[in-house]
């Protein structure tokens, strides 16, 4: 029997965060793959399916809070399973949870990254 791995999508502009993710993911042997702006997130995600996105906020041509609403209305228009969305993010914005639900996201999780915290969101997503 073939088990398909557990994917996660990791966006953002800054490779440091990007590698210092891909490696966490690895040390619990969780697939993942990267973009670099929301526009990247979007094309990655319409042609793999993913357990989850991490999504950073303030990135350079498409930022996460559009990404993520553009997802959302692909997922109902085209009647697509729910991905859920991440914010990882140490963004200016005031109350970035709030922006973060209202976008459609499921959480926020602020840089610089608390693991434990990380680890709650995503590892119930990995099994």
């Amino acid at each position: 029997m073939f088990i398909m791995p557990k994917r996660f999508l990791i966006v953002d502009d800054q490779y440091l965060i990007r590698s210092f993710l891909k490696d966490l993911f690895r040390y619990y042997d969780l697939d993942c793959e990267e973009a670099v702006n929301g526009k990247e997130a979007i094309e990655k995600w319409e042609h793999e399916d993913f357990n989850a996105i991490l999504m950073d906020i303030e990135m350079p041509e498409m930022d996460g809070l559009q990404a993520t609403r553009i997802i959302r209305q692909k997922e109902k228009e085209h009647d697509r399973s729910y991905t859920p969305i991440f914010a990882i993010s140490g963004c200016t914005l005031l109350n970035p949870e709030e922006y973060c639900k209202k976008a459609g996201m499921d959480g926020f999780i602020a840089k610089p990254v608390v693991i434990n915290k990380l680890l709650e969101c995503v590892m119930p997503l990995a099994h």
